[in-house]
């Protein structure tokens, strides 16, 4: 007999091949199906044990008709009594090819009307004899289906969580990673497991389980056909796989952030015999460490895709960290991927070995097997002794400070493992500009001359700065970015400059931070916060951590890399709150269980009921709104750490700085709470020789 196997779009190669492991003869390898010849028992195998096949089908009729006959054609070409058992109801998908057009729905009702009046009608496939139709424009096909309801519902998973992975699909991520071979690695790990589907269909395939040990309703059972104590021993045979028992599995864990999908996971382990036998636990990817890896093993995953544009550019961003992450911990292991976008899997710096295209229902879907990259160190540019090529005169003295500065800074950067810093701010008159590296690359921040000041003049002294950072530090000029700050008013300073979005990611301590040098007046990362955001990262193990004004989420990653079981980040603009989605992302945290409130933090705080035991409070200095009177730190401190003293812990600490130059704290905060002056302190080596940057003060309850 033949039978055609069918598939998600894609799958059709892997599932040639294992339909041959399974002692089954492949005449017709296909895309999305698998034509195969054989007798009954392999249809039931197939039925039972393959993991990717969709449904089973057995050929009834095909016929050279247009759709306004197919209807009753088709039903006059079976016989139907020798199909369908006495006291069986028959269930019809009919479906419409390409350029067919009308209702299905009423070509169904057409062809179930020309049936034998004596056969009955179902709504439902469990339990009935189920055949599916397909009219196309010049043809028309009828098939039995002996899998009735689709194969992929293997019977453990009840609750999936949101948009949970087909268990078919995430059989060929496994087959495509090699875990159904006997080398299989000793070790496969799901950071973003979800109801757990890859980790349970991993513990079958690799206990040699049949995908369909649970189930007890197939279409075969309602088909005439097909002798009772044939199937009854297929399904004997398949439970029996089950009920043997599992050991000897290798280590199998999944990981995810949120806490609902991990008790779906734990339930659905629990139907499918396999919970005593994988670990799930929730916890993020930045979080992994490396005891969580063995030497070798298959990272197999489903990483979130994002459905706004927002959240898919996060994503992009979570596929970069999961490359490094796994670069860094495990570089001798295999990852294999289900991704929607060729670009975000691009972003995972991976190198990619083999890729299947495949369409799981309205989605374009990729599966990719890649080897991590182990990560290669990239010192940041430093300041050499000679210039790189022949300056002309008036460039020199800048040079020169360059230089001396950057002898200066050399054992502390390389102590500290600084990538990001100062080297150059307005030390000399006569060059007005601040000069920062960012790991390979330069940011020279010119301060806008004054109107007096000949605009051929101060063009010609910026080609003269931009020539001496390059000389100074042996960069090409693409590797150098020019800007001209100025005093901005009202929403200009979040204007766009430029719109190349080109983002590079520079390392601060453990963590991996976004800094965009074109399109911005400010990078996003904020330099002389540095020892701070450090500070936080000691010392928000195991804390809720609230960070207000927030702008890119800084403070908020590194309180997470260093621990912190949440993180709330409070910003009032949209975009530097996609920016700390991004920032999240890339170390491996999400942000829906680490929230970003867009909100004025004021009045956020008067509505809050949730309590922290860090916070840092950076404030601008002014800032206007049109649904609440203007901010001006100054006048308004007092009131806006008051608030956030209601939402403290007793034993916790608020980090307060602003920039305000001429900034006074409040008498009555220190008459309070205790409160220390961390200025001095918190001044990096590199915003030394400008020590009124920022004041900064730790405030905690009671008094001195």
């Amino acid at each position: 007999m033949d039978f055609v196997i069918t598939c998600l779009p894609g799958l059709g190669p892997l599932l040639a091949d294992e339909l041959t492991e399974l002692g089954i003869s492949v005449t017709d390898p296909g895309n999305a199906h698998v034509g195969i010849q054989g007798l009954q028992q392999d249809a039931l195998r197939a039925c039972l044990w393959s993991r990717l096949a969709e449904r089973v089908l057995v050929p009834l009729a095909e016929l050279d008709v247009t759709p306004d006959q197919a209807p009753e054609r088709l039903a006059a070409a079976v016989d139907w009594r020798a199909l369908v058992p006495p006291g069986v109801d028959l269930h019809l998908s009919l479906d419409h090819g390409k350029g067919v057009r009308g209702d299905s729905r009423v070509s169904g009702k057409r062809l179930l009307r020309a049936l034998p009046p004596e056969i009955g009608q179902a709504r439902r496939e469990e339990g009935a004899c189920a055949v599916r139709a397909r009219l196309d424009e010049n043809s028309a096909r009828l098939w039995l289906d002996l899998a009735g309801t689709p194969l992929h519902r293997r019977g453990y998973r009840l609750a999936g969580g949101r948009a949970p992975l087909r268990e078919n699909l995430a059989a060929a991520l496994l087959r495509a990673g090699g875990w159904h071979r006997e080398d299989r690695p000793a070790a496969l790990l799901d950071p973003f497991c979800g109801s757990g589907t890859l980790v349970i269909e991993a513990a079958w395939m690799a206990a040699g389980v049949a995908p369909g040990a649970l189930r007890r309703e197939y279409g075969f059972q309602a088909w005439r056909g097909c002798r009772k104590p044939l199937w009854e021993e297929a399904l004997r045979e398949a439970a029996a796989s089950l009920e043997g028992g599992l050991k000897g599995l290798p280590s199998l864990k999944g990981f995810d952030a949120d806490p609902d999908t991990i008790q779906y996971a734990l339930h659905n382990a629990e139907r499918a015999g396999v919970r005593r036998l994988v670990h799930f636990e929730r916890r993020e990817l930045g979080a992994l460490r490396g005891r969580d890896f063995a030497d070798q093993g298959l990272l197999a995953t489903n990483p979130p895709w994002g459905e706004r544009l927002d959240e898919q550019t996060s994503a992009a961003w979570l596929y970069a960290g999961l490359g490094r992450i796994l670069g860094e911990k495990a570089p001798a292991w295999t990852a294999v991927m289900l991704g929607a976008d060729v670009a975000a899997l691009d972003r995972s710096g991976m190198d990619m070995t083999q890729q299947w295209k495949v369409r799981n229902g309205a989605l374009n879907n990729f599966i990719r097997v890649s080897r991590p990259r182990p990560p290669a160190p990239q010192p940041p540019l430093r300041v050499g002794d000679a210039p790189g090529f022949e300056l002309p005169e008036p460039a020199m003295p800048l040079f020169n400070r360059l230089r001396k500065n950057g002898k200066h800074l050399r054992r502390w950067l390389e102590r500290e493992d600084i990538q990001a810093y100062r080297l150059y701010d307005r030390d000399l008159p006569e060059f007005n500009v601040a000069v920062d590296v960012y790991g390979d690359q330069a940011l020279v921040q010119e301060f806008k001359a004054p109107k007096t000041v000949d605009e051929d003049k101060a063009k010609q002294r910026r080609q003269w700065a931009v020539s001496a950072v390059r000389a100074a530090l042996g960069v090409h000029r693409e590797q150098v970015h020019l800007r001209t700050r100025e005093r901005q008013k009202g929403n200009r300073q979040y204007q766009k400059l430029d719109g190349q979005g080109q983002y590079r990611v520079v390392r601060e301590g453990q963590a991996r931070l976004l800094v965009n040098l074109n399109d911005y007046l400010d990078t996003g990362l904020f330099l002389d916060h540095r020892p701070l955001r450090l500070r936080l990262a000691e010392e928000c193990a195991g804390k809720r951590f609230l960070n207000l004004f927030a702008y890119t989420g800084a403070a908020s990653v590194q309180a997470l890399v260093g621990g912190a079981r949440r993180a709330v980040t409070v910003d009032a603009s949209r975009r530097y709150l996609d920016w700390a989605a991004c920032n999240l992302a890339v170390n491996g945290f999400s942000s829906e269980a680490h929230p970003l409130v867009r909100a004025d933090a004021m009045a956020w705080l008067e509505d809050c009921q949730e309590q922290f035991d860090v916070v840092f409070c950076d404030p601008p200095t002014f800032s206007n709104n049109k649904s609440r009177q203007d901010f001006v730190v100054q006048e308004h401190h007092g009131e806006l750490i008051r608030r956030i003293m209601k939402r403290l812990e007793p034993g916790g600490v608020l980090y307060f700085s602003c920039n305000f130059r001429r900034f006074e704290l409040e008498e009555s905060i220190a008459r309070w709470y205790q409160v220390e002056d961390l200025t001095a302190w918190s001044l990096p080596e590199d915003f030394r020789r400008n020590s009124a940057i920022h004041h900064c003060y730790a405030i905690r309850h009671g008094t001195l």
